[in-house]
């Protein structure tokens, strides 16, 4: 069935931008649309890989296919090309209610082509949930998932995207966090040819969001990290953080708004971004911004750092028998961990397979030359 929305997103997919000039500080892009661009028409992917491991739902061909005829959404596709692509193209969605602990697993697509679905999660009033979403990519596309905590629920949720490195992907993350509502969350990323991890949220009153993000990017990938929120009424808490690390000739991106809007009295934001710089020709961009327009406001700060490792605490580490790469290793175990912190016991320990396979380095065909093959 083909909904009003995917026919008005497929009207839009043709008329509005990949990116407004207003949506950074400067007229840079820092995703490189031309990629998504060359990939959009390839052919579809021939096969859908199942995720090892046990997992309470596989949301894809390879298991438990889809259930939802996508007619709303968090996500604006009158925003960005990006955005009304994803739905114009899905391949499918799922929708599913959540209480207690959940481990969710998505197909992952394998090929050339373009391959787009998307995963709404609701957590309705009252309940409580804890869960993990583990996104694989093959090929080229785009996921959406979409995080809906109604009134008064308490949710803890771990996203882990992994997209094959020589392929423009981009993962679109959305979360609605209700009146009363709690929810700690965390993204962990590894980097592609071009990899761009889309994060949005928009929290009611008296509500509390705690969010905090982790990528890695290797050789002379990119990665383009966005966390946005908006908080729309009184009394609400936002606390945001988004790290990354840089090796090789690798960039990161960690950039994002938050708007207090004038009906988010006595509330408070904290928004956090820094890069790790470790190559010598790795660079990064970090740019916390924050529109208030709420002359009530009982907090609002905001930092930005760009880094390469301390020499004190290189120094500390080798004096206790380290070499350099050991001690890279041990300082960004620590950013990692520190960016599951915030999160419940069990998904804290199911975070720790995924940062190891984050921070160990993966074998790159020629990465001094590493670009996208081309779509079939």
């Amino acid at each position: 069935m083909v909904t009003e929305l995917v026919v008005r997103a497929r009207k839009l997919s043709q008329e509005v931008p990949w990116q407004r000039i207003a949506d950074s500080p400067t007229t840079k892009y820092y995703t490189n649309w031309q990629l998504f661009e060359r990939y959009l028409n390839a052919e579809e992917p021939k096969s859908f890989a199942r995720p090892e491991g046990k997992w309470s739902l596989v949301v894809g061909p390879c298991g438990d296919g889809y259930n939802y005829d996508i007619d709303e959404t968090i996500l604006d596709i009158s925003e960005s090309r990006l955005y009304a692509e994803h739905v114009a193209r899905l391949g499918g969605a799922y929708q599913v209610s959540a209480e207690g602990e959940l481990s969710i697993a998505l197909c992952r697509p394998e090929g050339t082509g373009w391959y787009s679905h998307h995963l709404t999660i609701v957590v309705d009033p009252g309940k409580r949930a804890s869960l993990l979403v583990y996104a694989p990519m093959g090929s080229s596309g785009t996921v959406g998932i979409e995080l809906r905590a109604k009134k008064d629920s308490k949710v803890d949720m771990l996203v882990v995207t992994e997209p094959d490195e020589t392929y423009p992907t981009a993962f679109i993350l959305r979360t609605a966090v209700g009146v009363r509502a709690t929810v700690n969350s965390a993204t962990l990323s590894t980097a592609s040819v071009m990899n761009r991890v889309d994060e949005g949220f928009v929290t009611a009153s008296s509500s509390y969001l705690s969010h905090s993000s982790f990528s890695v990017a290797r050789g002379r990938q990119r990665l383009d990290n966005v966390i946005d929120a908006v908080q729309t009424s009184h009394d609400s808490l936002a606390f945001l953080r988004g790290r990354a690390a840089a090796f090789d000739s690798s960039f990161v991106s960690v950039r994002g708004t938050v708007t207090m809007m004038p009906q988010a009295s006595r509330s408070s934001s904290n928004f956090q971004v820094e890069a790790l710089l470790l190559g010598d020709r790795a660079s990064a961009y970090t740019m916390p911004m924050m529109r208030i327009d709420t002359g009530d406001v009982a907090q609002a700060t905001h930092r930005a750092a760009q880094y390469r490792l301390p020499l004190d605490e290189l120094f500390y580490l080798q004096s206790r028998g380290l070499d350099v790469s050991e001690a890279q290793e041990l300082i960004l175990w620590g950013l990692g961990t520190s960016s599951v912190e915030h999160l419940g016991e069990g998904l804290r320990e199911k975070s720790v397979e995924y940062l190891v396979s984050m921070l160990r380095p993966r074998s790159l065909v020629n990465p001094q030359s590493q670009e996208a093959p081309a779509p079939s």
